[in-house]
């Protein structure tokens, strides 16, 4: 059985937890320049990082966006991969959030996401180095 206030307690937190969350994304935004500029050191000239972080979705496996690359005719060697996979981690852009079949499934840093970084990538970064 449960307590009569419960109900509350719950819709109280919920609320709490948006507020908390309304409160880091304005952070997020405040720095964003910093974030940019970690993305930035971690990334440019290493353009396999980009295509790979631009492939990170939560959803695909490791072992599924290798299959996409090859099919979409940027196949990237399997240790060249996996290299870059490395990369992102220790840089604290993409954080492990599960596993499908043995391959590991990786997700974006919360802020990547709310600061879309993706864009900032592909504009800034791959950009770049097409002119190079």
């Amino acid at each position: 059985m449960t307590h009569p206030d419960t109900h509350e307690r719950v819709v109280k937190l919920q609320k709490d937890v948006e507020e908390i969350k309304e409160e880091l994304e304005d952070q997020w935004h405040e720095r964003r320049a910093s974030y940019e500029q970690r993305v930035r050191k971690a990334l440019e000239g290493y353009d396999n990082c980009a295509i790979l972080f631009l492939e990170i979705d939560g959803m695909l496996a490791i072992s599924e966006i290798e299959r996409n690359l090859s099919q979409s005719g940027r196949r990237m060697p399997h240790k060249t991969l996996w290299a870059a996979r490395n990369r992102l981690v220790s840089k604290g852009l993409v954080k492990k959030i599960g596993v499908k079949g043995k391959s590991p499934i990786y997700a974006k840093k919360p802020w990547a996401k709310a600061l879309d970084m993706d864009n900032y990538v592909r504009t800034k970064i791959l950009k770049s180095e097409e002119k190079a």
